[in-house]
């Protein structure tokens, strides 16, 4: 499996939003996981399209994570010891479906890192739980995917205005055992009788990251083929 790697590329440009067009990045990896049809959904628009620039609407939450993450990317680089550049975008070459842009990585692509400047009650929440949060387990696992040279993700947490701890931080290898979990939804017999309601409940699904890599590696050769029958049905 081979990488090619867009370190000229800056991050929110134009050129950026056109490499990432009709491509899986970390954010929707989580569709790799699902049953939802929205992952699928969303490649097919964009392959039968023509590239239309994203002016997405930034939250204040989105721009303090932007502007925050330059210190937190220096913060982590004097806690681990390793020196994390910039690059725009990683293409995986094998399954051009599948790319993400780090928020951090040593310049032999081996070690990476995911930065999140959460509020302070999520913040505090990931700290007193001493657990990546399961929304951003996706992501983490994407960038195994998407780059077989990676060894080591730092998985950082960034609050300044901590002073306790402003810094949190996990290590992960594909080695490492994560829990993705399934939502199950149905409905219940409720109590007395008087009919159903409904329910929502949470199940464990354990898994090294090396496994999760596989499940999505599969699912992505899925949607590809996927993609190429509908695209010419399309066609007639």
């Amino acid at each position: 499996m081979s990488i090619k790697v867009y370190d000229k590329v800056a991050q929110g440009t134009e050129e950026w939003f056109k490499l990432k067009w009709a491509k899986v990045g970390g954010t929707a990896s989580s569709g790799l996981f699902t049953e939802s049809e929205t992952l699928f959904l969303s490649l097919l628009g964009d392959s039968v399209e023509d590239f239309q620039l994203d002016e997405s609407f930034q939250s204040k939450e989105m721009l303090r994570g932007s502007e925050l993450e330059p210190v937190a990317r220096q913060q982590l680089s004097e806690y681990t010891g390793h020196n994390f550049i910039e690059v725009g975008w990683i293409q995986n070459l094998d399954r051009k479906l599948l790319g993400i842009s780090p928020d951090g990585i040593t310049s032999d692509f081996t070690i990476g890192c995911e930065i999140k400047c959460l509020g302070a009650k999520n913040y505090l929440k990931t700290v007193l739980e001493d657990k990546i949060p399961r929304e951003h387990i996706h992501q983490c696992i994407h960038y195994f995917t998407v780059n077989p040279k990676l060894q080591h993700l730092y998985y950082c947490c960034f609050r300044p205005e901590n002073k306790l701890k402003p810094l949190f931080v996990k290590e992960l290898t594909r080695d490492t055992m994560v829990d993705i979990g399934r939502v199950i939804k149905g409905k219940i017999k409720e109590d007395r009788g008087l009919g159903l309601k409904d329910y929502v409940c949470n199940l464990p699904d354990m898994k090294t990251i090396s496994a999760w890599v596989e499940i999505a590696e599969v699912e992505t050769d899925k949607i590809k083929v996927r993609l190429n029958e509908s695209i010419k049905q399309l066609n007639f």
